[in-house]
């Protein structure tokens, strides 16, 4: 299993309206998410995660096209050089 992060960076004054975008965007995906916000964020501003599970990359790559490019395109067209987003993936391992 993959754990898929998009976290996403916002300066304060354009976070309130990303988080409604986002909470409006992610209720009408088609995938399964989970939307967090982190608490002891190294960074200046608000930082949220967007997470999903995934079997396999070619999963990921569909998730990358439905929903982060529209992410992306949201954050550009609206509250560019405000926010920002990065991707990373996680393997679950076993303890054993």
């Amino acid at each position: 299993m993959i754990l898929y992060n998009i976290s996403i960076i916002v300066e304060d004054s354009s976070h309130e309206q990303v988080v409604n975008w986002l909470k409006s965007y992610l209720r009408t995906s088609s995938f399964e998410t989970k939307f967090l916000k982190m608490l002891d964020s190294p960074h200046e501003g608000n930082t949220y995660c967007v997470q999903f599970l995934a079997t396999d990359d070619i999963t990921i790559v569909k998730f990358q096209e439905d929903v982060v490019a529209e992410l992306q395109a949201y954050l550009i067209a609206h509250h560019s050089e405000k926010a920002f987003i990065f991707e990373s993936k996680m393997q679950y391992l076993s303890l054993e």
